[in-house]
Parts: C-alpha cells; sequence; structure tokens
C-alpha cells in the first residue's frame, strides 16, 4: 500500500463512525489483496508475503470486532476464519490460488457495509482530533489541504 493511501485511510478513519469503519477496514483489506496479486505477478515473493500479513491482520480486526449478541456474527465469524486459513495458505505456499474467490468475497460483503453506512447518521468515533478542510486553496494540479486545531493531545483527552 502506498504512502498516500495509508494517509487517506487514516484520515478517513479519524472521521468515520462505526458503520464507516467497518467499510474502510474491507477496502484497506481490498487493496493488501489486489497488491499481493500484483506483487505475485512479479515476483516478488516478500511484497507478496508482506501483503497477505496485512490482509490477515485486516481480518483479524474484523473478526475481534464482531458483536456476538447478533447471529450474523457467527456467519461472519465463519467466513473470516475460512478466508484467514485460505490466505495463510496462500501466504506459506507462495501461490495465489484461492486469492481470487476471497477477493469476490471480501468485494461483496463490502458492498453490503457501504449500503449500510449510507444510512448510519451516528457521529464519528473520535473526538478530538484534526479538522482537514480540503480545496480551500488549489494549484493547477493538486487540491491543497489545511489543517485547523493542531494540537500535541489532540486524541489523546478522556
Amino acid at each position: 500500500m502506498t504512502t498516500e493511501k495509508k494517509q487517506t485511510f487514516t484520515r478517513r478513519i479519524t472521521q468515520a463512525n462505526r458503520s464507516q469503519l467497518v467499510v474502510i477496514v474491507y477496502e484497506m483489506l481490498l487493496v493488501y489483496l489486489e497488491d499481493a496479486m500484483n506483487a505475485y505477478e512479479e515476483d516478488k515473493k516478500e511484497d507478496f508475503r508482506e501483503n497477505l500479513r496485512m490482509a490477515r491482520e485486516c481480518i483479524g480486526q474484523m473478526r475481534t470486532s464482531l458483536n456476538f449478541d447478533y447471529n450474523i456474527s457467527r456467519n461472519l465469524f465463519a467466513i473470516y476464519c475460512f478466508a484467514d486459513r485460505e490466505i495463510a495458505k496462500d501466504m506459506y505456499s507462495l501461490k495465489k490460488e484461492n486469492l481470487d474467490v476471497i477477493k469476490m468475497i471480501f468485494t461483496k460483503l463490502h458492498d453490503a457495509y457501504y449500503v449500510v453506512s449510507t444510512k448510519d447518521e451516528s457521529g464519528p468515533l473520535m473526538d478530538n482530533i484534526q479538522t482537514v478542510y480540503a480545496g480551500l486553496t488549489y494549484s493547477k494540479s493538486d487540491l491543497n489541504e489545511d489543517f485547523m486545531n493542531y494540537d500535541i493531545k489532540r486524541g489523546y483527552l478522556a
């Protein structure tokens, strides 16, 4: 994942509510799977493994955040465990046999959660965050961003 994509995801995470956060993690997972596939095609074994490791981290995050008070969580847990096992097999065998199927599963889950997130009107999970204003100034080829409320303690107040 490029530094620019990481910064974009970080910025989106700071502004996200619960359902949007799930969508963002799915998008990160899909980027890591795509990067792994590209690394496999370019025969970059270490990059392939690292991207799959990061994809497994995303799945692990999703698995640990499930609320088992809802029946759907059991189904999602089974899907996450299956995907994690299949990615681990590909990671250690240096093959991409299962990545297309895993990508298809998580694309469908992403799309479903995206629909849910558009209806979620709750506020962001993080408080005391830096405000980003995009488009106040711009150049010929870029959109500049200004950061407001810069504070060394932002995000740490209880």
